[in-house]
């Protein structure tokens, strides 16, 4: 995988996904957003060469016994997401099931994954890092129209997305290190650095110390508000 492609990035976590469910018939379930990752990357028509011959949503009701199946399960770690899992696998419908979250899940849901797996279905359960839209190698989104409420402050759950976005396209680029950069003259970039700067110590022992690290990526957080070069580039 080339470094800084971000469809290469979010490419390889699904086929390691595919790959590691082996040779049986695969069923791929999501949610509303991984629906969204895998579609911008992946056309069904590929998928279904990797004897993956069925799609469904985590939250919509679907077919009731699929036992042959063996179910691929890419989901954001949300509280919703997380609660669907344990329904299901209360009542299981599929032989086995491989869940993938799209970035990183706290130990205690993983308890309660655990705890709800009584018929010992799941095959694994991993973090792979693709939480962010690829559009084309070099340029992703994370599909938020609006990030701030009034007097340009963040809302707290799209604070966290964004922090989350961030780390997921940090880690699937394979980087160990990273220096924050933000600017200073804006609340929200600073907001967002000092978040994005403590979960990464915290969760993943990022250190930002090493500057001979050639494995480090530096993170440039601006305010569009303060965009002196597009309007420029426009006229």
């Amino acid at each position: 995988m080339t470094n800084l492609n971000v469809i290469e990035a979010v490419r390889f976590y699904i086929n390691r996904m595919i790959d590691d469910c082996g040779q049986s018939i695969k069923g791929l379930v999501m949610d509303k957003e991984t629906a969204s990752i895998v579609s911008m990357v992946y056309a069904q028509s590929e998928i279904l060469q990797k004897q993956v011959f069925l799609f469904e949503r985590i939250d919509v009701a679907g077919q009731k016994s699929l036992k042959n199946l063996s179910a691929i399960c890419f989901l954001r770690p949300t509280e919703e997401n997380i609660q669907a899992l344990i329904r299901e696998l209360h009542e299981p419908k599929y032989g086995n099931y491989f869940i993938y979250f799209s970035n990183f899940v706290e130990m205690n849901d993983i308890k309660s994954l655990a705890e709800a797996d009584e018929y010992e279905c799941v095959r694994v359960v991993q973090e792979f890092y693709a939480d962010y839209l690829a559009i084309n190698p070099h340029l992703y989104t994370l599909n938020i129209p609006i990030t701030y409420q009034k007097n340009y402050e963040w809302n707290d759950n799209l604070l966290r997305r964004t922090v989350q976005g961030l780390i997921s396209l940090i880690l699937s680029i394979r980087k160990k290190s990273a220096i924050i950069r933000y600017q200073n003259s804006s609340n929200m970039a600073r907001t967002l650095a000092d978040r994005l700067s403590s979960i990464l110590k915290r969760q993943f022992d990022f250190t930002s110390l090493n500057n001979n690290d050639t494995n480090q990526t530096i993170v440039l957080i601006l305010d569009r508000r303060e965009d002196a070069i597009t309007p420029l580039l426009n006229q």
